[in-house]
């Protein structure tokens, strides 16, 4: 999303960061509420949709961490579904995506050097805070998973941000696509109030789907899939009608460093024919 909207691309951490106009003299970083599963003697970390947290629990937990952190020059923030953490200084070399760690085993996506020794003590003193934290005590009891961990990626600083944009309009329904779109000037709509005669008449749009890979964040195949059928469902059509009637240009970005390109010389390609969409999908 970042490469498509942006003519640098700038840490995600930074543009979060400005954002949501956090104070100067800091280093952002994107971060989110995990759930780390034992197996065995590891711990198997995710995301997704079954860790987010409601204001009140996000708040609760923010409050306590700061408390307990601050001395060590961290914040963390939460607004409105999107967590942020501030740092003085660089606690180490940067983590990989959360996008990259879920499913993972944490001990195998955390570097094992002494320059990453200060990440490895933060996640570990954030899984004891959290362990039996009245937000969690409070999920457990309802059956809700817990929030058990903490992971941070991304950082920058927002004053690194330019404003120079790669795009005029952002159609999004989630909260770093808005705090995105807040820290480059662009506006931010959500998908069910855009028309196809909106989007004929706009001049580079970016729409952003995470629904996909919020279901892979939390091991949810069935919910990868249907989130790719609601996007078949949803956006397929209108995109397949701009770029073969209207003669727009669509990419599509997956994130995962697939990119494609549709456009009217795409009338005697393989999508002219339509075809289910788990045609599409290797099975092993």
């Amino acid at each position: 999303m970042i490469r498509a909207l942006a003519t640098q691309t700038p840490p995600p951490g930074a543009l979060l960061a400005r954002g949501l106009a956090a104070p100067p003299g800091h280093r952002g970083y994107r971060a989110a509420p995990v759930h780390l599963r034992p197996d065995r003697d590891r711990l198997l970390l995710f995301a997704g949709d079954a860790l987010r947290l409601s204001d009140d629990e996000a708040a609760s937990i923010c409050a306590d961490f700061n408390r307990l952190f601050g001395t060590d020059g961290l914040t963390l923030e939460s607004r409105a579904g999107e967590w942020l953490l501030l740092a003085e200084q660089a606690p180490g070399p940067e983590l990989p995506s959360l996008r990259a760690v879920a499913g993972q085993y944490l001990d195998t996506v955390i570097p094992d050097d002494t320059a990453s020794r200060p990440w490895r003590q933060l996640l570990n003193e954030a899984q004891m805070f959290l362990f039996d934290h009245p937000v969690n005590t409070a999920r457990e009891a309802r059956g809700d998973l817990p929030a058990n961990g903490l992971w941070f990626w991304g950082g920058g600083e927002a004053d690194t941000v330019s404003t120079g944009a790669g795009a005029d309009w952002i159609i999004a329904d989630e909260p770093f696509a808005r705090a995105v779109g807040a820290a480059l000037d662009i506006p931010v709509t959500a998908p069910g109030e855009v028309t196809r005669a909106d989007l004929a008449d706009a001049t580079h749009v970016v729409i952003v789907w995470t629904d996909a890979e919020r279901a892979l964040l939390g091991g949810d195949v069935e919910g990868w899939l249907a989130a790719l059928q609601r996007f078949e469902g949803l956006w397929a059509p209108c995109l397949r009608d701009l770029a073969l009637a209207d003669g727009r240009r669509v990419a599509l970005c997956t994130g995962a460093g697939g990119d494609f390109d549709l456009g009217p010389g795409a009338r005697r390609r393989f999508w002219r024919r339509s075809r289910p969409l788990d045609r599409w999908v290797t099975r092993e």
